[in-house]
């Protein structure tokens, strides 16, 4: 059994802080692992690539077979999932935390090597991050939603603060926050927020992204200027696709274009 810590197991790592979870199986020594998004935004970025590089890196290596996927309709969840007494050395050896995730912090040996550290912003982008468009209130009449900024947020105020300093030391200009529960049963949560088009646009050149869910949003805008807000994948696909105007959208009504593909 080898794990390698390399540039593709540093993007697991960033992956599973952001939707992952080890955690002990009650009257039991066995661990279970499991990797979980959203069964319809996320489905086709498990199916087409985080499915694929955990096999390739985790389980092959270990179990000489490919990992089991879980999903329930109902809760809208899709993903990996892993039961056994060996999975979890190799998993803390990369840095993914056995038990509830508190306070998380970025591996040393991601964190002193740029190239694993852009692929861990990238995994954990793709699974906690969000990009979205707002419109500017500066201009009058403006109904678009045209200025796109990307999020990463989490309850770990330590990883959110690493998270904050690694984007400044790649040169990002960007913001933290905190936001505070509405009640005390909840925790408070963190966001790195980096705004605007030069922005953005440097962060899919050099850090980028897998997530088609993240794809659509960004190639939307990059191609209109704007991207309508609380579309689903699929509509973005056939946005893309020229089937579908997205001005429509704003019209309360989906429209077919008359352009051709």
């Amino acid at each position: 059994m080898i794990i390698i810590r390399n540039e593709n197991t540093a993007e697991l790592v960033g992956l599973s802080f952001g939707d992952g979870g080890l955690t002990y199986r009650s009257n039991s020594k066995r661990v279970k692992f499991q990797l979980r998004g959203n069964l319809l935004e996320d489905k086709e970025h498990y199916d087409s690539y985080i499915i694929p590089l955990f096999n390739r890196e985790i389980m092959l290596p270990i179990f000489s077979r490919e990992v089991g996927r879980v999903f329930n309709k109902k809760m809208n969840f899709y993903g990996l999932s892993v039961e056994s007494v060996n999975i979890e050395k190799p998993l803390n050896f990369l840095g993914i935390p056995s038990g509830i995730k508190k306070e998380l912090s970025i591996p040393k040996w991601i964190k002193n090597n740029n190239k694993y550290l852009i692929r861990f912003l990238r995994g954990f982008f793709d699974t906690d991050g969000s990009i979205s468009c707002q419109r500017n209130y500066s201009i009058k009449n403006n109904k678009y939603h045209t200025q796109i900024r990307i999020y990463l947020s989490c309850t770990s105020k330590k990883l959110i603060e690493e998270i904050y300093l690694s984007l400044k030391s790649l040169n990002f200009k960007c913001l933290i926050s905190e936001r505070k529960p509405s009640n005390t049963n909840n925790k408070s949560s963190y966001t790195v927020k980096i705004s605007g088009g030069i922005q953005v646009k440097k962060w899919m050149q050099e850090i980028g992204s897998k997530n088609p869910k993240h794809l659509t949003k960004y190639n939307i805008w990059e191609k209109t200027g704007f991207c309508p807000p609380n579309t689903s994948i699929t509509i973005r696909k056939r946005i893309l696709k020229n089937e579908l105007s997205p001005y429509s959208i704003y019209a309360g009504v989906l429209e077919w274009s008359n352009r051709q593909d």
